[in-house]
């Protein structure tokens, strides 16, 4: 069975042209001619039952009863045939250039979730704090989060609450993703989804969630230890211990970013940019006041997780294909520009800027160059120096 959500059906169903039982310019030979060149019979009411006979209800079955393979394979055939169509001035009704974008990006999710093994789960991102020994010695980096959170009692050397925090935090964490603060509650079968991107795959991975649930167990039971006395001096190796423990726990628990919440998030990004005009754009997106117009989701207040879609979309980063693309590129990169480093802007600066036809397509990154110069200077070099002041 395919993964197309009903989102997912309603876009491509008008990309395809799919009311009155139609699909496309398709006869009923000529659309079972073209899926069987793609192996595929999708008149076989076995393989694919329900829905009906019309060439429309045929491929609602399909994507219902098909394989992801299958169904990714189809879509990407029927797409180049759109695209055909529009290039040659013959299909004979609209499509927006986003709607285009969608069906491409399902069709592209289906394809890369159909070259995984199958006993591989679905493909959640994941980031783990740094770690590192020399001789005898581990050296943690703390989760950004909890860092963040505590660092105030460590400066001041009250590592009592310095623990005590740290343990809050991935309390928190837990009421956030399951409703529940408590470990006990948290890791009930329902809430595992919300807690890893996904089902465990096997015996191995069931052994590791859980794991992580009694790591979380032990901290909410040491928390409540320390909940029920005073506060007390406590020896700092040991509250160091204790923090590390607790970065581990809240780590383990937010390092996930599911394929769905990277779609969520790219979507509004792509629907942002399509709301304004050129001139309009600019406007907005040199402050990033555009960021203010958006409903995030909650996860993306973790800097892990700003870490991991920071490494997504600059992997992905192209300024070759037009200049709304360049666009929506650069505004990912200001959603995450805390995450940024400045060997991740000299990259941006390496990428080529001309399309196959030797147009340029760059458009926006000095006016990116200048936002992480005012707000995050520390990342711009001396060659985004030169960029910002027009000597490139």
């Amino acid at each position: 069975m395919s993964g197309l959500s009903v989102s997912d059906k309603v876009v491509l169903e008008a990309v395809l042209g799919m009311s009155g039982g139609h699909v496309l310019d398709f006869s009923n030979e000529s659309f079972g001619a073209f899926f069987h060149d793609l192996g595929i019979d999708v008149y076989d009411a076995e393989r694919y039952p329900g829905f009906g006979d019309s060439k429309a209800n045929r491929l609602r079955a399909l994507w219902r009863g098909g394989t992801e393979d299958e169904v990714g394979r189809s879509l990407q055939a029927l797409i180049e045939y759109i695209e055909a169509k529009r290039l040659t001035g013959f299909l004979s009704y609209e499509v927006n250039d986003e709607s285009m974008d969608r069906a491409r990006a399902v069709a592209g999710r289906l394809a890369e979730s159909a070259k995984r093994p199958a006993d591989t789960p679905p493909s959640s991102v994941s980031f783990t704090t740094e770690a590192t020994v020399t001789n005898n010695k581990i050296q943690i980096e703390i989760h950004e989060d909890i860092y963040a959170h505590i660092s105030r009692y460590l400066e001041t050397e009250d590592n009592f609450h310095a623990v005590e925090e740290s343990y809050k935090v991935v309390r928190e964490a837990l009421r956030e993703k399951t409703g529940s603060e408590k470990a006990t509650d948290a890791f009930k079968p329902d809430n595992i989804p919300a807690l890893f991107g996904h089902e465990p795959s096997g015996q191995a991975e069931k052994d590791f969630f859980d794991g992580v649930k009694y790591l979380n167990m032990a901290i909410q039971f040491l928390r409540n230890e320390k909940s029920h006395t005073l506060a007390t001096s406590m020896e700092r190796n040991l509250a160091l211990h204790y923090i590390s423990l607790a970065s581990l726990a809240y780590d383990l628990i937010t390092r996930y970013v599911s394929d769905d919440l990277i779609q969520e998030v790219e979507d509004l990004i792509t629907a942002e940019r399509r709301s304004y005009s050129a001139t309009r754009f600019y406007g907005v997106f040199r402050d990033g006041r555009w960021l203010d117009r958006l409903s995030l989701p909650s996860d993306l207040s973790s800097a892990s997780v700003r870490r991991v879609l920071k490494d997504k979309w600059l992997g992905e980063a192209d300024f070759t294909r037009s200049y709304d693309d360049s666009n929506i590129v650069l505004m990912r990169l200001q959603m995450v520009a805390d995450a940024l480093s400045k060997s991740d802007i000299e990259l941006l600066l390496a990428l080529p800027i001309v399309d196959g036809n030797g147009f340029t397509q760059e458009a926006g990154l000095t006016t990116f160059l200048e936002y992480m110069q005012q707000k995050y200077p520390a990342t711009i070099s001396a060659k985004a120096e030169a960029r910002i002041a027009g000597r490139h």
